[in-house]
């Protein structure tokens, strides 16, 4: 849901549209295990034997300078000792999913450990939370930094599976940092929300079968199921969550990169303990003075802006499948767009409609190296051929990570989507996956925003006109809080930090899913001096692209403290 809530390429359109079953989403059930099973899958993901002592929750260790006594309430969590090990059957499952690119011994590094957090720090002695934590070991050479805390976005994306993916990545500062990451409470194996297995058919005869009818009996579901997690999961909580982990991995101050929501994320950290911000990098910079309907507005106008620019290029290729004329081209895309409406195409099986297109086109436009896929597409597509569409459209299924192909043909984990979620296709009695489910859940949380049926007309009108392509399917997001069982709350949304040290904010130009101008009014909201260091280019997020002037400038802050100076560019 927009509202600057999902990551890169992600995060994060996955709704029944105005055109009913045709923009279902397709939707794997997140069952929710049993309490035996749950601890059983714990115990496999740790690799900790049955009936050994639950190392799961950390044990006491004597009180760090700067941190506070042992005690009743939050202290106590402040106290405890990671139980690092080889990470577990699930984990290194997940390792292997993520394909082999990653340099030899790269997985039997990697470690796991559970960080204990309460449910609530208000009410810190009644239920805890067990984090997942996954952690690469600084490799030297060079005096070992501490630990540098990686969120990839979202919300809703497993920063563990982000960092099996794309620790490579980040060689560099892995010399002299151990690289952590965490799956943030309501996501991956940190008590995932979930709102049941199926989702329940509509009442009577099914008339109010509604897309606004829909969004209503999915959140109903969320909280008959996980009621008693949702007021939970917002940013705030999470960030709490992450300076008990900068205490339990015995740094003073947190050191930290964020792409998409993770600067949201990590924004809120430096408003809530400006005193604990270290070394601090935001990339692919959401706004923190827009609200949800004005971010939806921005992201149609983001990503309508890099199809221009996609159809610019392909234009002056004597190849193109859009021809030679820009102008001519923007309306071929359009006449696909009608004619997949009014006649799907099928590839093996599996339908390729508007949604399916739509989505492709939206894929390929979070990173540049994926234009000439796209471009093999539409020729396909052409030719009457729907298979390279369907493949790209399928790559945007959920918030994990993809490849990508940095700059001199580095393979690099892309960041999850930002902003906008996958669209829903399949049955409809079937729920959105469990990411999808934690990125409503958070986002809700975290806006008192509730849009219902009456305001969808105005906001696919007003969506359409920002990009006639993308606009009708961001246009659904607006209804992900509709009859949400929790309150919200705005407080997120105040990142004044004025007694944290400067940070370092990267935007990129043309980047679809957090437009450009939003790093400079975080910068300003922020109030700490912090620098903008731009990127010229497409995509979403810029380290990951493999360029290495913003590389440079990046590594260069994380090892050394040195910000770039202002007005620095890159690209």
């Amino acid at each position: 849901m927009p509202g600057s809530r999902r990551a890169p390429p992600r995060t994060g359109v996955d709704r029944v549209g105005a055109g009913g079953a045709r923009r279902a989403r397709r939707c794997a059930a997140a069952a929710r295990l049993p309490a035996v099973a749950a601890l059983a899958a714990v115990v496999a993901l740790l690799g900790v034997p049955a009936g050994a002592p639950a190392a799961l929750a950390g044990t006491p260790v004597p009180t760090a300078a700067g941190e506070p006594s042992p005690g009743p309430g939050p202290a106590r969590f402040y106290q405890q000792r990671l139980s690092w090990a080889r990470c577990g059957p699930d984990v290194q499952k997940s390792a292997r999913s993520q394909g082999d690119t990653a340099p030899p011994g790269f997985y039997g590094r990697l470690e796991c450990a559970r960080l204990t957090v309460p449910r609530d720090y208000d009410h810190p002695d009644r239920t805890a939370l067990q984090v997942q934590l996954v952690r690469l070991p600084a490799t030297g050479p060079g005096k070992r930094l501490g630990s540098l805390v990686l969120n990839p976005g979202g919300p809703g994306a497993s920063g563990v599976d982000y960092l099996i993916g794309s620790g490579s990545a980040f060689a560099r500062p892995n010399q002299r940092y151990d690289l952590v990451s965490f799956d943030p409470r309501g996501t991956g194996r940190t008590e995932p929300v979930s709102c049941g297995s199926r989702l329940a058919p509509p009442p009577g005869n099914g008339a109010d079968d509604t897309l606004a009818a829909k969004e209503k009996r999915i959140n109903e579901a969320c909280g008959r199921f996980s009621g008693g997690l949702l007021p939970w999961v917002g940013t705030a909580d999470v960030a709490r969550d992450m300076d008990v982990l900068r205490a339990a991995v015995h740094d003073d101050k947190l050191n930290y990169l964020g792409f998409s929501y993770g600067t949201k994320l990590g924004a809120v950290y430096a408003h809530e303990f400006p005193d604990k911000v270290g070394r601090m990098v935001l990339d692919g910079v959401e706004d923190p003075t827009k609200n949800t309907w004005q971010t939806a507005l921005a992201q149609a106008r983001g990503f309508q802006r890099a199809l221009d620019d996609f159809t610019a290029d392909c234009v002056r290729a004597a190849d193109c499948p859009l021809g030679t004329d820009d102008g001519r081209a923007q309306d071929q895309l359009l006449r696909w767009y009608r004619q997949l409406t009014d006649t799907p195409l099928t590839v093996q099986g599996r339908t390729v409609d508007e949604t399916t297109y739509v989505y492709a086109l939206r894929e390929a436009l979070y990173s540049r190296s994926d234009w000439p896929a796209l471009r093999q597409a539409l020729a396909q597509l052409r030719r009457g051929d729907g298979a390279g569409i369907l493949r790209l459209s399928d790559r945007g299924g959920s918030l994990a990570p993809t490849r990508g192909t940095a700059r001199g043909g580095t393979a690099v984990a892309v960041p999850p989507r930002a902003g906008i979620p996958p669209r829903r296709t399949g049955q409809d009695d079937q729920l959105p996956p469990q990411d999808q489910l934690a990125l409503r859940a958070i986002s809700c949380r975290d806006t008192s925003e509730r849009y219902g049926a009456a305001d969808y007309p105005r906001a696919e009108r007003e969506l359409t006109r920002a990009s006639p392509l993308f606009g009708p399917d961001i246009a659904p997001t607006l209804l992900d809080c509709y009859a949400w069982p929790v309150a919200g709350d705005d407080s997120s949304r105040d990142v004044a930090a004025p007694d944290a040290p400067p940070m370092l904010l990267v935007a990129t130009t043309n980047d679809p899913a957090t437009p450009y101008e939003g790093a400079a009014n975080m910068a300003r909201a922020l109030d700490n001096s912090s620098v903008v260091l731009t990127f010229r280019g497409e995509g979403h997020a810029a380290y990951t692209t493999g360029d290495a002037c913003i590389q440079n400038h990046v590594d260069r802050f994380l090892m050394d403290g040195v910000l770039p100076e202002r007005g620095t560019s890159c690209g």
